[in-house]
């Protein structure tokens, strides 16, 4: 019973060889290397073949378990022969994906081998075990040599583990892949569809073969040296203080929002598809932990930590609108940040991304809420000399207009929207224009204190209508239009009115030196004295003259005052023509034939001006220096003249004049 318990289980055994035999005939491809040991248990399990069949018919109570042995026996020769194709293939492999599946072919033969090896074995040591149980004798030829196949086969078996220790052929065929991988990694099309795939292969069967993490590294070693390589940045070291004005690193920071835009919608979102894509087949968190790594390990963090840095230079008002460009480029980029750099794995990002966000928003409020007191701190300064427009009050009203443009304004709400929402107030836009109201309102304060300290009233008119000319300039303005139409209509009418007192405070009292009655009744009585008419005309030359004086003395002054607009400065010249000359011409008209009584060997200097002449001056009282000096020298061009026709003709007419 036990005997036919034991046949059957080698019939069992038998149809398992089989099948493990059909499996082995698949392997068919060659390889170059084998070594000299394997060839020597070949040589001698074949002579081991050939030994049973001749022992079959000495030993023959044994012949039919030995003929069962046999089998198991030639089934290892048949899948180590497999095995050696599959290694001299490997050698000749041509392409990368070919080279993979050689690869992948020999590591399931040695598998297969080892297996094989352990079912020959416990074929051979259930034969020997029986036959020893049957009273063969320990010294039996046959016994012998399935002893010494134990031993070779126990050697074959050790194969696979020996294939992947360091100078095995797997253990080298799957360096070969990760040199391969790395290469691939570092071509600049990197995401081809011909690298993909073997980027996915080499991936999938170091992966089989318990590789992963050192496929991993070598990935995270490879991407990372890339992006460095891109951004070999000279700034992104260089030290911040609140003695560094935001102008000395004005370029730094344009050059970070690029470099900023670029990192995330170019470098880092194109890693993160590789990521993904490489090892989509490997597992969610794969990818995810390869990412952080990438991203921790290069230039991310330094950029953010610039970013932060920029916030601690000198506090200014142009500094503001820098943190206002470097929160616009933040929030621009903020959607692909945010879906790129997700997972544990980029916490250390987010939480430097979140301290720069804090930063801008700190230092852009601390700035903006403190402009209108930094205007007033202004107040105690000179105003210009000229009477022209302070560089302060111009350069306020742009800022503010920049604060109020297309691209701050949303930004600058939306800033101060986040540091209400984190104080727990809610944000209105009305804060945000009523504090620029309360710039301008320290603006307005600080004219009316400059203008006061003006101890010459003129003067003071030339500056109010200066400014109140620049801010009639604001219309159509982002400013403008904040403030409104009655605003601006305001400060024409204070520019028109501080013009008109301008042309009276600087004439009238030289326009009251051409009225003398005494003068005009000597003149016109005809039976006057030769000694009446001749102290009259002394009289007429004195004021004259005084009011020559009177009028350069004026002229000289105001030389160097200016009126911004030129519009209004043609305007005014042309207001100060109706006041003056007519005045003038009436007067000398009034004295003509007195005057032609002289004398023409007499001097005739005391007529500096004609009305032409005078007309001219005034006309060019505003104008640039250049177009001023041209005319001066027509103007003493044409006084000589007309002094020459006055001493060479005494019959001058009423018309000359």
């Amino acid at each position: 019973m036990a005997e036919a318990k034991r046949l059957e289980r080698l019939k069992a055994m038998r149809s398992l060889l089989k099948s493990e035999m059909e499996k082995s005939e698949t392997f068919s491809l060659v390889l170059n290397k084998t070594g000299s040991k394997i060839e020597e248990i070949n040589h001698k399990l074949l002579s081991l073949e050939a030994d049973l069949k001749v022992e079959r018919w000495k030993a023959s109570p044994f012949s039919d378990h030995i003929r069962h042995t046999i089998a198991p026996i030639s089934a290892v020769l048949r899948v180590f022969s497999t095995v050696q194709e599959l290694e001299r293939s490997l050698v000749s492999s041509d392409g990368v994906l070919d080279y993979v599946s050689d690869v992948k072919r020999l590591g399931e033969a040695m598998k297969l081998l080892s297996s094989s090896c352990v079912l020959a074995l416990n074929w051979l040591e259930d034969t020997i075990e029986y036959l020893t149980e049957k009273g063969m004798p320990e010294d039996h030829p046959c016994g012998l040599r399935f002893k010494t196949s134990i031993e070779l086969l126990r050697e074959l078996q050790m194969s696979e583990p020996r294939a992947y220790l360091k100078g095995g052929i797997l253990y080298t065929a799957l360096k070969n892949l990760e040199t391969e991988f790395k290469r691939i990694l570092k071509e600049e099309q990197v995401l081809s569809k011909d690298n993909l795939r073997k980027l996915q292969a080499i991936i999938k069967r170091l992966h089989a073969h318990t590789r992963l993490k050192n496929c991993v590294s070598v990935y995270v070693k490879v991407r990372t040296t890339v992006i460095q390589k891109r951004f070999e940045i000279g700034y992104l070291e260089k030290t911040i203080t609140e003695a560094d004005n935001v102008h000395d690193i004005e370029g730094d920071i344009d050059q970070w929002r690029s470099h900023m835009e670029i990192a995330v919608r170019e470098i880092y979102e194109f890693e993160s598809k590789l990521c993904y894509d490489v090892f989509e087949d490997i597992g969610e968190d794969v990818p995810l932990r390869c990412f952080g790594e990438i991203a921790s390990n290069s230039r991310i963090l330094p950029l953010l930590r610039f970013g932060s840095r920029i916030s601690k230079c000198k506090k200014d008002p142009p500094k503001l609108l820098k943190l206002l460009d470097c929160f616009y480029t933040m929030d621009n980029i903020r959607i692909e940040f945010n879906r790129i750099f997700q997972g544990e794995q980029c916490s250390e990002v987010r939480r430097v991304t979140r301290e720069l966000i804090s930063n801008l928003v700190k230092g852009v409020c601390e700035i903006f809420w403190e402009l209108p007191s930094q205007v007033e701190l202004q107040r105690p300064n000179c105003p210009p000399l000229d009477g022209g427009v302070p560089r302060l009050v111009s350069v306020v009203t742009e800022y503010c207009n920049k604060l109020l443009g297309n691209n701050n304004k949303p930004i600058l709400s939306k800033i101060l929207e986040i540091d209400l929402g984190w104080k727990n107030t809610k944000y209105q836009e009305e804060l945000l224009t009523g504090h620029i109201y309360n710039i301008l309102r320290e603006i307005a304060l600080n004219l009316d204190a400059w203008s006061s300290s003006n101890k010459e009233t003129a003067l003071s008119c030339i500056f109010m209508m200066n400014n109140h000319s620049h801010f009639c300039g604001l219309r159509e303005t982002h400013l403008g239009e904040m403030m409104g139409e009655s605003w601006l209509n305001a400060h024409e009418q204070y520019r028109d009115y501080y013009a008109a007192l301008y042309v009276k405070e600087s004439w009238g009292n030289l326009l009251s030196l051409l009225t003398n009655k005494s003068q005009t009744t000597s003149s016109s009585s005809s039976e006057s004295s030769p000694v009446k008419r001749k102290r009259a005309r002394e009289s007429i030359k004195r004021t004259l003259q005084a009011f020559s004086k009177g009028f350069d003395e004026i002229y000289t002054k105001q030389a160097n005052w200016v009126v911004e607009d030129d519009k209004l400065a043609w305007k005014i010249c042309q207001a100060m023509v109706k006041t003056v000359v007519p005045r003038y011409k009436s007067y000398l008209q009034s004295y003509i034939k007195l005057l032609v009584e002289e004398d023409p060997t007499s001097d005739s200097k005391h007529l500096y001006y004609t009305p032409k002449g005078l007309e001219m001056k005034l006309k060019t009282m505003f104008q640039k220096k250049e177009e001023t000096e041209k005319r001066d020298k027509e103007s003493h061009f044409v006084n000589k003249v007309m002094d020459l026709e006055i001493t060479q003709n005494s019959h001058m007419t009423l018309e000359a004049i």
